[in-house]
């Protein structure tokens, strides 16, 4: 559970995404493998998976997102990225499916993960 404090930041990091989201300035990774109920599967089988057959339509649900929806803010601990980012992570639900979305913001916003969701 998010403390007052943490969702006031999601409220903030929310608006700002969708500012950006709107100026095109986004970007999802989709070349991740993804392990979702015990199988592995690509980002874009994902997608389809959920019902999604284009990229561009993430941003929709993004834009749609709710600081309700956010259960986890975290750093980002890759040292292949910049790891002083934070994680927003949401669940969603999307065409009748509980859906995993992993955002941050890094001079745009990034998707780092956008697939039904283990939890």
């Amino acid at each position: 559970m998010l403390t007052t404090l943490d969702k006031n930041a999601v409220e903030i990091f929310l608006k700002l995404c969708k500012t950006e989201i709107k100026k095109g300035n986004c970007k999802f990774i989709n070349y991740r493998k993804v392990k979702v109920n015990g199988k592995v599967k690509n980002a874009l089988q994902e997608l389809f998976d959920i019902g999604i057959m284009k990229i561009e339509d993430i941003w929709n649900y993004v834009l749609d997102l709710d600081s309700n929806e956010c259960f986890k803010i975290s750093f980002d601990y890759d040292k292949r990225r910049d790891n002083n980012s934070e994680i927003y992570e949401f669940i969603k639900i999307i065409n009748k499916k509980k859906v995993y979305i992993k955002l941050t913001y890094r001079n745009k916003v990034i998707c780092l993960s956008f697939h039904e969701s283990n939890y």
